[in-house]
């Protein structure tokens, strides 16, 4: 819950949820996420292979 920015809110400077968006609007409501120390440490084969990778930015690996 508010991990990370809202991509409508990013992209449009709006989002049709408002105050009842699960993702934050602004620097200020993101929260803090605790990672596995092992987080983004290792390259996303699917990335590198196909230049592409379906979790985007929400990927754990490397891109």
């Amino acid at each position: 819950y508010k991990t990370e920015l809202c991509r409508s809110w990013e992209e449009n400077g709006h989002c049709r949820y408002g105050a009842k968006c699960k993702f934050a609007h602004t620097e200020k409501e993101l929260r803090r996420v605790e990672r596995h120390p092992k987080y983004k440490t290792e390259m996303c084969k699917t990335f590198w292979e196909k230049g592409t990778c379906p979790y985007g930015r929400r990927c754990c690996f490397i891109h």
